[in-house]
């Protein structure tokens, strides 16, 4: 009966890890950019398998007990929503914009992106925006109400080529890992592709989850705990039973 209350203990540990991630998702509901985290579960067979052994003697712990994976990205498109400004872009399609880390490039969704002081476009952290030659920077006594920006990513301010936004996918997104609420950084060994994403001016993509769905998750996860809850509490008392501490 030990090994029960091992499997409905770490059942009710997955469902706090769970609920952590759903309260991130449910936190950044509104954060332009925001990609839902999803917390992965293994099969029972695949768990099983690599830690079979030729004497039933021997025990794995891992055999006992709920597991889940590491969580993951949904990089799912989100939901487009016109803001009005003129250096806010969304992108429609696969692909990232592309900004200047402390550390290097940073890849983001988000484009809620304004002008500094300097007249430097820099994102809602103050990075700068890359473009294909570098940092985009606005003229001289130029207003980022006079900014257009292109389909296809070119800037221009009047008639004034400012430059392209540097746009970029990866073939496996899965290599990409967080840097903050939305953005990733990415290995030096991952493998870029091109990106047919077309840029939408004045607009955001919003986060790629609904609260619907995320409140659904949560009452799920309620009723497993409760499930896990009530088998640990059953089999506590047939142990006490058994030794004699019943009674």
């Amino acid at each position: 009966m030990i090994p029960g209350l091992y499997s409905a203990a770490t059942a009710m540990d997955l469902t706090d890890r769970r609920q952590e991630v759903i309260a991130e998702n449910l936190a950044n509901l509104q954060t332009p950019g925001y990609r839902r985290r999803v917390t992965s579960q293994a099969s029972f067979d695949s768990v099983i398998a690599p830690l079979q052994m030729p004497t039933d003697r021997v025990y794995s712990s891992r055999l006992l007990g709920a597991h889940t994976g590491d969580t993951k990205f949904d990089f799912t498109q989100g939901h487009l929503e016109e803001t009005g400004v003129k250096l806010h872009a969304a992108l429609n399609g696969d692909g990232f914009f592309t900004v200047q880390g402390p550390n290097g490039p940073l890849y983001t969704r988000s484009g809620a992106f304004h002008a500094d002081p300097q007249g430097t476009i820099v994102n809602i952290d103050g990075l700068p925006v890359m473009g294909t030659n570098g940092p985009l920077t606005l003229p001289n006594g130029a207003s980022s109400s006079q900014v257009e920006i292109t389909k296809d990513g070119n800037v221009y301010v009047g008639e004034q080529r400012v430059g392209q936004l540097q746009l970029v996918d990866f073939a496996d997104k899965n290599v990409l890992q967080p840097e903050g609420t939305s953005l990733f950084s990415a290995p030096a060994d991952a493998v870029t592709t091109g990106t047919g994403a077309e840029v939408i001016q004045a607009s955001l993509e919003m986060a790629n989850t609904s609260s619907v769905d995320q409140l659904v998750n949560l009452i799920e996860i309620s009723r497993h705990r409760d499930a896990a809850q009530r088998a640990l509490t059953t089999i506590a008392d047939s142990i006490k039973k058994r030794i004699g501490m019943g009674q």
